[in-house]
């Protein structure tokens, strides 16, 4: 055995490291100079892609995860961007600077049905959390696109409702198996830094609540009473949505729920036009009722409305309506008699802008209707702009978007300092800016109404969380109008899509503070994959032996003991990853693992050779049966490629005459073997349209043609041998270990 000595306890922290530290990649990008964390995320990335064809890069804003995703395509032959339009020409700078030369696809144009050309040996997908609906258009373009394609996905937010979310960005890499994975084994696909560890950026105070004083209380109980309104011919029972999407509207502004009453006018004025005639419209028809304010138009139900109703229906759709008109005329009537409580919310932020004299103050909005009502109101006060989809303003004014944002952040977008009378010191914006703008002259973020998916809150902040920015960023919510026990259940619904992002993904920033009680706590888990991160950094400080770090004498595992307050061992084995016997607390490996390298700290001990014996014998026990409940279906993952394929194979056998069985049964084999491999959804969809168009006349052509296919398209490496342990440390005090 060799010696026990302080060199040997070096190398072998150094072999456990290996598994997890990766060598950085040059810090040298054309004329960017990457920060440390950058390299390590760029190393890190590199080494998922290398092993799990993908990858998710989930830094949190402000990490610059741009330059890292250069870094990594820079290795690449024939690299490719997808990108949000809007953010075409903050990429093109970056390739500039970074002397990588990408071609470039939008989303929107993957959602008017443009595909890559084919040939790309790497894609990079920015605000990836944009293709998490399967459904979409554009997720069935990038999964066609990127086949053969190696994927690099960035995203702050990937998590932005459910865990789904998550599985439908891993999938495009790794197939449809990833719906099957549960949140552990799906942040072994996502890269995260430490969020502590981000130089540069500015500290984020604790975001505070503003609550106007105003109680609209009596309008939010009329809404919640109103009945179901009138439906349309090919409408479900979206009563309750409806509701919903009005209660929304007024805890925005006044002006929104006005506006959102005002189309639902509409709509029951067509119903009401249409029964009228013995017709029911349909929600397309309904469309064709045009209306400004209260002035809507005689709509000719009988040449815009082409199906008939039976009178049964269109009775009880002028029931319908007369219920809704009914109901909606007490709701005119409490708005009517209440406060504007738009009044006491342009005061709200005009008591910001005092409490921070001389900084800039972006104020986001889900509604365009709410930032005209607000800029309306506030058109006298000095430095205001407003900045919607469709329209740019200041209070002379139209102006485009680039002079705006000129006006407001000159220093982020490279503009020079306007004079006094042009700045723009308070923004009023929609969420087109909460994507992919840098904008960190400012310091304060207003959420003016809270988004249901908390994920946008930390875009909005992360719009001015950025190098170069202000030392610390504050962000100030508004409150709707109403007692904040009736809002409760709003913050719980936010709070719980929270936890589901930060299990997987790690603590992003503190974006929703609490209202006036304690309800679950969102920051005690800090996410596997942002540990994953941690645990990275911990490890690089063993990353730097003496001497060269291999196996032992004859091949065998480097073996060293060290004290500790906890009994177990951590082992580094030959296909890349660290197990440890400090699991069985119903810890998860990536923390587990974590928990014993803290543990790993401690002196060199001696151990006997019984002892290194007997860790060993475990660590290979506990792989046999890792292997054991695999081959026995305790851990596989059957997709629906292979279920489909499965079938037509056993029919395929069935059928081949007997001096064929042996090829077709060889053929079937390897079709077997290479769906076993996870590989992307797109190159999953052509084989299933092949096996899916077989030709049950020639059994073995069609078997062959898969073979190849399979063959051909990228399938992630992997090997059922069990692996080798190379370094373990034996954990433990001196009753432990017996010296």
């Amino acid at each position: 055995m060799v010696s026990l000595t302080e060199l040997h306890l070096r190398a072998v922290r150094a072999r456990i490291a290996s598994a997890v530290v990766h060598p950085p990649v040059p810090a040298q990008l054309g004329s960017i100079l990457l920060r440390d964390e950058q390299c390590s995320s760029a190393a890190r990335v590199t080494a998922a892609i290398a092993r799990h064809g993908g990858c998710l890069l989930a830094d949190d804003v402000g990490r610059g995860k741009t330059y890292v995703a250069l870094a990594v395509a820079r290795r690449w032959s024939r690299p490719a961007i997808v990108i949000p339009a809007s953010l075409r020409s903050t990429w093109a700078d970056a390739m500039r600077r970074a002397c990588v030369e990408c071609a470039m696809i939008t989303h929107e144009a993957m959602s008017n049905g443009r595909v890559l050309d084919t040939g790309y040996d790497g894609i990079v997908v920015d605000e990836s959390h944009r293709f998490r609906s399967t459904s979409a258009h554009r997720y069935t373009m990038l999964a066609a696109s990127s086949s053969r394609s190696v994927l690099l996905l960035l995203s702050a937010t990937p998590v932005q409702n459910v865990l789904r979310d998550l599985a439908a960005q891993i999938a495009l890499f790794h197939g449809e198996r990833a719906f099957l994975l549960d949140a552990e084994a799906l942040a072994e696909f996502v890269v995260r830094s430490d969020v502590a560890t981000g130089a540069g950026l500015p500290q984020v105070a604790p975001p505070v609540w503003i609550r106007p004083e105003v109680d609209d209380g009596a309008v939010l109980e009329h809404l919640i009473s109103l009945p179901p309104p009138p439906r349309a011919a090919d409408g479900g029972d979206a009563g309750v949505l409806r509701t919903v999407a009005l209660v929304r509207a007024w805890a925005s502004s006044r002006a929104a729920l006005i506006a959102t009453l005002r189309r639902r006018r509409r709509t029951r004025v067509a119903i009401e036009q249409s029964a009228m005639e013995g017709l029911v419209p349909t929600t397309w028809e309904i469309r064709s009722w045009a209306g400004t304010d209260d002035v809507i138009q005689l709509g000719f139900p009988s040449v815009l409305v082409h199906a008939s109703a039976d009178a049964s229906a269109a009775s009880l759709a002028l029931h319908a309506v007369g219920r809704e008109v009914s109901a909606v005329t007490m709701l005119d009537r409490a708005i009517a008699s209440s406060g504007d409580p738009d009044i006491a919310r342009v005061q709200a932020i005009r008591d910001i802008r005092r409490a921070h004299p001389g900084e800039r103050v972006l104020a986001f909005t889900e509604r365009a209707t709410t930032a005209r009502a607000f800029f309306a109101l506030m058109r006298s006060d000095a430095g205001v702009g407003m900045l919607t989809a469709q329209e740019a303003r200041i209070a002379s004014g139209r102006l485009s978007r680039e002079e705006l944002l000129a006006r407001f952040a000159p220093s982020a977008r490279g503009a020079p300092m306007p004079v006094e009378r042009e700045r723009v010191t308070l923004l009023l914006s929609t969420d087109v800016l909460s994507e992919g703008v840098n904008l960190q002259d400012a310091s304060v973020v207003v959420h003016l109404d809270m988004p249901w998916n908390p994920a946008r809150l930390a875009q909005r902040v992360g719009r001015i969380r950025r190098p170069g920015g202000a030392t610390v960023v504050r962000a100030y919510l508004l409150a709707p109008p109403a007692p904040s026990e009736l809002l409760l259940d709003v913050e719980r619904r936010l709070r719980h899509k929270l936890r589901e992002s930060e299990r997987t993904i790690g603590r992003s920033l503190d974006v929703l503070p609490a209202l006036t009680a304690r309800i679950d706590d969102v920051g005690s888990d800090r996410g596997r994959a942002a540990a994953l991160g941690d645990l990275t950094e911990r490890l690089r400080a063993w990353s730097r032996p003496s001497r060269p770090v291999g196996h032992g004498h004859g091949g065998r595992a480097i073996v060293a003991g060290v004290e500790g307050t906890q009994c177990g061992w951590l082992a580094a084995l030959d296909d890349g990853t660290l197990v440890t016997s400090l699991d069985e607390a119903q810890d998860d490996a990536t923390t587990a693992v974590a928990r014993a390298v803290r543990l790993s700290g401690g002196a060199l001990v001696r151990l006997s050779s019984s002892e290194r014996e007997a860790c060993l014998a475990d660590c290979r026990r506990r792989i046999a049966v890792r292997r054991l409940r695999r081959e026995c279906g305790h851990e596989s993952i059957f997709s629906a490629l292979q279920s489909e394929a499965e079938r037509r194979i056993a029919r395929a056998i069935e059928r081949a005459p007997r001096h064929e069985r042996a090829a077709t049964a060889h053929l079937a084999k390897r079709l077997r073997d290479a769906l076993d491999l996870p590989r992307p959804l797109g190159a999953e969809q052509e084989l299933r349209a092949m096996i899916e168009r077989a030709d049950a006349s020639n059994d073995k052509e069609w078997l062959t043609a898969a073979v190849e296919l399979a063959c051909a398209t990228r399938a992630c490496a992997r090997t059922f041998d069990d692996p080798q342990v190379v370094a373990m440390l034996v954990i433990g005090t001196g009753t432990c270990t017996g010296a």
